[in-house]
């Protein structure tokens, strides 16, 4: 059986080797966290709306999971409850910096969802049916190892950028996730649900597939926002007279 101190580095491992090759298939997502360069308002505050909306949508996976947890393994599933009833509640942190930028909730409810968030949250959704509550402590466990890592950085960005009171939420997210080190609870649950006799395989493709809809996930962002902007004519034709 996988020790929970193998499975850390085997997950880290796994982990270093998705940021790499999203650092080299993705356009222009890294300028988030490099404090080089200005930060692009338009794709900053779509990401901030699409956070919202994939929090809440990921909730319902958090709660099937649960719900399958509970006769399987009622510790674990009190862990993962707790887990899952204050991630829920993070839609609201995200909500307040948008409140600062003057996006209003109604606006955020109405921004069309991006196809590889769907097609991101049927994916768990059909894993979770198929193979059990893996499923959505994988997606979880890819965003608090990013977020231990990456967001401070993105966080700091913005904070620089516009000001502390526009980073509230932000910043709170992230110090929830520091002092109740939620990447080490998940790393904990991951190793309990893995077949005892099984390698920790599933729980790497999982991870896999999870970055490969994000991956997607932040190509879509880019076309939709910086895309969008280079490609329209009165842009290009600015751009041609500046030049």
């Amino acid at each position: 059986m996988t020790s929970v101190g193998q499975l850390h580095d085997l997950i880290d491992q796994a982990m270093e080797a998705e940021t790499a090759t999203f650092l080299a298939t993705v356009p222009y997502a890294s300028h988030l966290t490099d404090p080089a360069g200005e930060l692009d308002e338009e794709y900053y505050l779509r990401h901030r709306v699409e956070t919202v909306k994939r929090i809440r949508l990921t909730s319902r996976i958090d709660a099937l999971a649960l719900a399958g947890m509970v006769s399987v393994d009622y510790p674990s599933a009190c862990a993962w409850g707790k887990y899952a009833a204050e991630e829920m509640s993070h839609d609201r942190l995200f909500l307040t910096d948008l409140a600062e930028h003057g996006v209003t909730t109604t606006e955020v409810a109405s921004e069309p969802l991006l196809p590889a968030t769907a097609r991101m949250v049927h994916y768990l959704e059909t894993e979770l049916a198929n193979s059990g509550p893996l499923a959505a402590v994988a997606y979880s466990l890819y965003v608090e190892w990013q977020s231990e890592r990456y967001s401070v950085r993105a966080v700091e960005k913005a904070r620089q950028r516009y000001s502390p009171r526009h980073v509230r939420g932000a910043h709170e997210h992230v110090g929830i996730d520091e002092r109740e080190d939620h990447y080490g609870m998940l790393v904990t649950l991951a190793q309990r649900l893995l077949e005892p006799s099984a390698p920790p395989d599933r729980l790497l493709i999982l991870l896999s597939m999870v970055g490969a809809y994000l991956r997607d996930y932040f190509r879509e962002l880019y076309a939709s926002t910086v895309g969008r902007r280079d490609a329209d004519p009165v842009t290009l034709a600015r751009n041609r007279t500046v030049t």
